[in-house]
């Protein structure tokens, strides 16, 4: 085989190889992009052992670069009162050890990757070489070595270019690593050395799990129709009792007493919308409704409640009463259009990336199964540090759960007294 056709096939294995990373990039680079607007992280030291791992070991900062959104997004919850501080710390221990446990899966396949790239290029030089290279053994390893080294240093910068893209720019990207306690040249490090895994894995585990076929992808498409359909649109009319106009107790009893009426057929529904509804928007229309957004917010988030509610009862019969956050609803459902099924051609690609995930995962699971028995692991901080927990930063006692009043599910209040 010439030359170039040698330096060929190992630009072909890089090529298949940097689209694993190009995809785990765009995720990466995708949690970075709000991250800068959140809480910052209270300071911990990055080169804190949590882990020893074989020969390497795991810090603070590789499991704070997972676990830091999910506290960002957790503390907010308490700040908000949807999550009790026991609640929070609860999730956040798990999430701790999620992002450890894969922080050691990464490590052991890095290990294995760093002991075993040099014998799988060996690999591919023999092949080479058995099908008549016109270039010394020496000289072939040699070039594949420098292009694959090239083109990975090539990657790399591109890589670096997108997130720094994705996140808003170098000056956001930094605050980010920043609050993380990072610097921009060990997150670097930290991309560089994925990426260097998730090239290894993709040559040796590619051969095990193929593509989806055309065939497989059509048939997922056939057998998951909920999946690829859109809920038809509901229109339905409504009164309104509002909290705020009327008071929480005298809202629940003009609701119930407005629907037994209109089910005792003392008054039409659309003329108890016009004379009772505080809403100005739907009364006029005998209190109509579609599912168009409504302009308000606050509006719109009970709307969107009252949909989902009603789609399970029965068109033209008269609803339960709801309840949401902001008063009582008398409602009927009017209709519900046919739902839309997305066109195949839309969701190939999606249903194409999922098949070969699981395959992925699957394959992936196994292959760590066979080499994680030979590498010792030792969890040194198996907790996630006390300063960080939800009780800590709020200044709140870790007690029973506030129950949210934001938005809660609208529940059905019974069909009158």
């Amino acid at each position: 085989m010439p030359k170039a056709a040698a330096l060929l096939l190992a630009l072909v294995c890089l090529a298949a190889a940097n689209a694993a990373g190009q995809d785990f990039v765009r995720d990466f680079a995708s949690s970075y992009a709000r991250e800068a607007e959140r809480t910052p992280l209270p300071a911990v030291d990055p080169s804190q052992p949590v882990a020893y791992v074989g020969s390497g070991r795991i810090t603070a900062g590789d499991l704070l670069e997972i676990w830091t959104p999910i506290w960002s997004e957790t503390q907010a919850r308490v700040r908000n009162r949807k999550l009790s501080p026991r609640e929070g710390d609860l999730r956040l221990q798990e999430e701790w050890e999620k992002a450890l446990a894969a922080l050691v899966k990464d490590e052991v396949f890095f290990q294995e990757a760093d002991r075993e790239h040099s014998s799988l290029i060996n690999a591919y030089v023999d092949q080479i070489m058995r099908q008549g290279a016109d270039a010394p053994r020496a000289q072939v390893a040699s070039e594949i070595r420098r292009q694959m080294d090239a083109s990975m240093q090539r990657y790399f910068r591109e890589l670096n270019a997108d997130v720094v893209r994705e996140s808003g720019g170098m000056i956001k990207l930094n605050r980010v690593l920043e609050s993380r306690n990072m610097s921009f040249t060990d997150w670097q490090n930290r991309l560089k050395k994925k990426a260097f895994t998730q090239s290894y894995l993709q040559m040796i585990l590619s051969p095990r799990a193929p593509e989806p076929g055309p065939r497989r992808i059509q048939q997922y498409y056939a057998e998951h129709p909920e999946e690829f359909s859109t809920p038809g649109t509901v229109r339905f009319r409504h009164i309104f009792f509002s909290n705020a106009a009327r008071g929480e107790s005298a809202a629940r009893e003009d609701a119930t007493e407005v629907w037994e009426m209109i089910a005792a057929k003392e008054i039409a529904f659309e003329a108890a919308a016009a004379t009772y509804s505080d809403d100005p928007e739907s009364k006029a229309r005998g209190g109509l409704e579609t599912e168009a957004e409504a302009s308000d917010l606050e509006r719109e988030a009970w709307l969107s409640d009252i949909r989902a509610a009603l789609r399970e009862e029965t068109p033209g019969e008269l609803g339960p009463i709801l309840e949401s956050p902001f008063g009582c609803h008398v409602a009927v459902l009017v209709s519900i259009g046919p739902a839309n099924r997305t066109p195949f051609a839309e969701v190939r690609r999606d249903i194409e990336r999922k098949l070969s995930g699981r395959v992925w995962e699957e394959e992936t699971d196994k292959y760590f199964a066979s080499i994680a028995k030979d590498t010792p692991v030792r969890i040194v901080q198996p907790v996630f540090p006390a300063h960080l927990s939800c009780a800590a930063q709020q200044g709140m006692p870790n007690g029973p759960r506030v129950v949210n009043t934001a938005r809660p599910e609208i529940r059905a209040a019974g069909r009158g007294r």
